[in-house]
């Protein structure tokens, strides 16, 4: 009976192995694709035509490595990460993340989601590889090259002026478009490095087309040449579009938002201290009466961690504060985010910190809802940009107020901010 029994178990385990040999293979018609190396073309689709970007894919250890491009604007993406059929990239600085699923080879669909004051807003983003554009012929017709004043309907009927500028190639691309850049510059800053091109559309009209997606800029300009020299189209963004007009800017120093900068927003009475407060990333209240500011000059800061031109502004804010610290100079950020969640605008606030490595102390003054600027800073007269930068003597009192930041798509614009904040500096410390 015993010897029955061990048969009778030799035999069964002998069908398993046989069994299990058969077996396809766990992930048999489930192999998981390659890492998608190398550059890929995005697009997210506005009103106004698509909004063009692109992605570059590197092996880096046993992962990857992202940057986001636009022309020549490099931006590296915090993390990125495949499992074999979803690419997630992330851009912690503004919360946002990228997703991208592999439909076909050649294709991937997905989203770029973040939270905005609005609730989390979910954009649609394909995905393709990209092809290089064979070279054409030297171009002869219309050129966007220059200085343009933008005109754009503003609140309450008044006109929005925006200095714009743009470099245009000489050599159209073999689909006869000639690749073109350039920056819009409204007293706010810069919108960044759009980038584009310049063609005939089928009606023979002379068409312009420049986009950019940054994490937080989605913006399409599109337009076309008018006969008169003017342009005239549509800015949009992926949920609104508003109509411009543009002429060619004959004085270019009137409509320099450097120039507007320092007039834009002014205080109620200058000879008051200016008054400002918040809580510092271990929840402590600061104010202006703390002792680290006691006859100190001080720089204080508006901005938020979801505002591009705060971020190129951080970094000339350290270099003045290394510079200037041991002279009596002291840095404070008042951070606006986009939620009234303590948590989560304190996590943001200490990534932006520790991505520019800034030792000055930053705190979270509010929120960028409706009213919250004249709760909270109410000496302030008509604030209207982020980034807003207020320079304060030993006594308290401001002395010059600068609205906005020209980042470093401006060229000799950014060159000059970084020379007034700099004198700027040197005069609130009586030097």
């Amino acid at each position: 009976m015993t010897r029955v029994r061990r048969l009778y178990r030799f035999i069964i385990f002998a069908l398993i192995v046989v069994c299990l040999s058969c077996a396809p293979s766990a992930t048999a018609g489930e192999t998981k694709a390659q890492v998608p190396e190398g550059s890929w073309d995005g697009s997210i689709q506005t009103s106004a035509g698509d909004v063009n970007f692109g992605i570059e894919l590197k092996p880096q250890g046993n992962g990857i490595s992202a940057v986001l491009v636009n022309s020549t604007d490099r931006q590296p993406f915090s993390s990125a990460t495949w499992d074999g059929a979803v690419l997630t990239l992330r851009l912690d600085y503004y919360d946002g993340t990228l997703t991208g699923q592999l439909v076909s080879p050649q294709r991937m669909e997905g989203e770029y989601s973040r939270q905005t004051s609005k609730g989390m807003v979910h954009t649609p983003v394909t995905l393709v590889p990209h092809q290089k554009r064979a070279p054409g012929k030297s171009w002869t017709g219309l050129t966007l090259a220059g200085d343009w004043l933008f005109v754009r309907p503003g609140a309450a009927g008044e006109d929005k002026l925006t200095l714009a500028t743009f470099q245009q190639e000489a050599t159209a691309a073999a689909d006869g478009k000639v690749p073109v850049d350039g920056i819009l510059e409204p007293v706010s800053g810069d919108t960044g490095l759009l980038h584009g091109s310049v063609y005939a559309d089928t009606g023979g009209r002379s068409h312009f087309h420049l986009s950019r997606f940054d994490g937080i800029h989605v913006l399409a300009l599109d337009g076309d040449f008018q006969p008169d020299g003017s342009l005239k189209g549509q800015l949009a963004g992926t949920t609104s579009s508003v109509p411009f007009t543009a002429q060619r800017s004959k004085d270019v120093a009137s409509a320099n938002p450097n120039a507007q900068a320092g007039s834009l927003t002014r205080v109620k009475d200058s000879r008051q201290p200016f008054r400002f407060g918040g809580v510092d990333l271990s929840a402590k209240a600061v104010d202006q009466d703390s002792a680290q500011f006691k006859d100190k000059a001080v720089i204080v800061d508006i901005f938020g961690t979801w505002c591009p031109n705060c971020h190129d502004e951080a970094p000339i804010l350290d270099q003045l504060y290394r510079k200037y610290h041991s002279q009596g100079l002291e840095i404070v950020g008042l951070a606006y985010e986009y939620m009234d969640d303590n948590a989560r605008n304190l996590r943001q606030i200490g990534i932006y910190r520790a991505k520019y490595g800034l030792t000055f102390p930053i705190l979270l003054a509010g929120t960028t809802a409706e009213g919250q600027i004249e709760k909270t800073l109410p000496q302030l007269v008509n604030f209207g940009a982020y980034p807003t930068t207020i320079f304060l003597d030993r006594d308290g009192r401001v002395h010059a107020i600068h609205a906005g930041f020209a980042g470093p798509s401006t060229g000799d614009k950014y060159q000059e901010v970084q020379q007034r904040m700099d004198r700027l500096t040197r005069e609130i410390l009586g030097r």
